[in-house]
């Protein structure tokens, strides 16, 4: 009897041995299960950290398009030749161009505010013999200055140039071969009946010439016009001449699109005291572009490495510790910055965030597989940063009911 209650005993001791063994292995197992993929991810989120250099670059925005300059033109002169028109040429003139041809007889421009009115031959004087004169001092047929006065140095200047364009040396000019035009070279347009092949009797439109009026106009779709500030400058180009615009107003067209008129900064013609240097056409396209944001040119670094403090002041964080910077632009990812110099080495950091040491790993959840679906009230404490075998919480855990 005493020995099999000893084998009982054995036996019973056993069984308890490899329970507890059971159990141990279990809640190691519980234990690593859940704290590893914890740590794994913490280690997934920590803040990637690189060094950037800081380097001399510029930011700013702007919008490459076009403005239109408009230059009104007005009759100048009507046709007084009855003829088939043979030829024209139209566009930039300048003193005694042909303009164009009726039956054999060319009209030619001059430079004058005189309409020519009247056939001019030798004993006449007046404002249109002197502008006749002019012209043929200019091409080289008149010494002298231009006093008015058609007399017989007039009349041999006069049959010379006849001769040079192969008509006949009448030393006269019937009406309506010469027209006047205010400023020369310039350009000009034809009436819409001097086209090659009409027949003229006489009194059309032939001759339109620029005003000396000059409207600066940009004209975008509503869209573009979204991304337009009213105090947006342009700078508009010519050739090798750049001028500076500012947006004085502006209306939408027939189209639905937005015309901004654009003077100079003080409130005079865009192209200052250049205007003569442009084109006479109707309308020119000239290059230019929308300062949306104006350049700045400085210290640059990456935006990421730029942080702000509560009170809004701006740092970097460098090799030596903080460095407060002034934040002088940014764009396109990039910050310009006073406080570092070109070549400082800065940290960039993956987001928004800056680098930070790595905080404590969370706590292990419980070992009876405990989730966070339900997070604790904002003003609940902590409890110990330490994680105990049996899967132990905060300190003092929350009483449960039952």
């Amino acid at each position: 009897m005493a020995a099999r209650r000893r084998g009982r005993g054995v036996l019973v001791a056993l069984v308890c041995l490899v329970a507890l063994a059971v159990a141990a292995g279990g809640g190691w197992w519980a234990a690593r299960a859940t704290l590893e993929p914890q740590t794994q991810a913490q280690e997934s989120v920590a803040p990637e950290v690189v060094w950037a250099e800081a380097t001399t670059s510029s930011v700013g925005r702007s919008l490459p398009l076009s403005t239109t300059l408009r230059q009104p033109a007005r009759t100048v002169a009507t046709n007084g030749l009855p003829g088939v028109v043979l030829s024209t040429s139209a566009g930039e003139v300048e003193q005694g161009s042909t303009i164009y041809d009726v039956a054999g007889t060319p009209v030619r421009v001059v430079a004058g505010e005189v309409p020519f009115y009247r056939d001019l031959a030798r004993k006449l004087e007046g404002d249109d013999v002197a502008q006749l004169q002019q012209a043929l001092i200019d091409l080289g047929h008149l010494e002298g200055s231009a006093d008015g006065d058609f007399g017989w140095r007039t009349e041999r200047a006069v049959k010379a140039w006849q001769k040079e364009l192969g008509q006949k040396q009448t030393g006269t000019i019937p009406l309506g071969e010469l027209v006047a035009v205010d400023r020369l070279p310039t350009v000009i347009q034809l009436g819409e009946s001097i086209v090659r092949g009409a027949t003229l009797g006489g009194g059309e439109e032939s001759v339109l010439a620029p005003t000396g009026e000059q409207h600066f106009v940009l004209v975008v779709t509503q869209e573009q016009a979204r991304m337009i500030p009213a105090e947006a400058t342009v700078d508009v180009t010519f050739q090798d001449q750049s001028w500076q615009a500012v947006i004085a107003g502006s209306e939408q067209d027939e189209f639905g699109n937005t015309e901004f008129e654009l003077v100079a900064p003080d409130g005079g013609p865009v192209c200052g005291e250049a205007c003569d240097t442009l084109p006479g056409d109707a309308q020119v396209t000239l290059r230019s572009e929308i300062v949306i944001v104006p350049r700045i040119e400085g210290t640059a670094v990456p935006a990421a490495a730029v942080h702000t403090r509560a009170d809004g002041s701006a740092y970097v964080v460098t090799e030596s510790g903080e460095v407060e910077v002034t934040v002088a632009g940014s764009g396109g990812g990039i910050a310009i910055v006073e406080g570092i110099e070109v070549g400082t080495k800065v940290q960039a950091v993956a987001g928004d965030a800056p680098a930070t040491a790595p905080g404590p790993a969370p706590e292990a959840p419980p070992a009876d597989g405990g989730t966070d679906d339900e997070a604790p009230p904002a003003d609940e404490g902590t409890g110990d940063d330490s994680g105990t075998d049996d899967g132990g919480v905060d300190d003092e855990p929350p009483a449960t009911e039952g």
